[in-house]
């Protein structure tokens, strides 16, 4: 049995998530995050993504989706579904355990993979 070594994983935050808390939680964490200006159009964030090999956390489903589609090998897509119902919506903490949860998985290659974080919360 071999053990995986867990690194950190490096990713992107979309502007629609940028908060300081969630950004601070993830760097605690061991995270490598980055962030766009805020204005960058979706293909400007998922071309940065992928230049540099990040996974990219957004709670902008249905544009990235289509994005990741197109790109063959793309670096991770990270979805963070917003919910009408306050208890099932994810706040910074939320999203950055969930992201620990995903870690623990599948280490730090999201390469190709389509992750929903609201699927990884913790219980509350």
């Amino acid at each position: 049995m071999s053990i995986r070594r867990i690194g950190r994983v490096h990713l992107v935050v979309d502007e629609n998530l940028v908060s300081a808390e969630l950004l601070t939680r993830l760097r605690k964490a061991g995270h490598d995050v980055e962030t766009l200006p805020k204005g960058a159009s979706d293909l400007e964030v998922w071309a940065r993504a992928q230049d540099q090999r990040r996974a990219l956390v957004t709670a902008n489903p249905a544009d990235f989706d289509s994005l990741a589609t197109a790109t063959a090998r793309h670096h991770g897509l990270l979805l963070a579904y917003r919910d009408r119902e306050p208890a099932k919506r994810m706040d910074a903490s939320d999203i950055a355990a969930a992201i620990e949860r995903v870690r623990e998985i599948h280490g730090d290659d999201l390469a190709r993979k389509r992750i929903v974080l609201n699927e990884w919360r913790r219980a509350r």
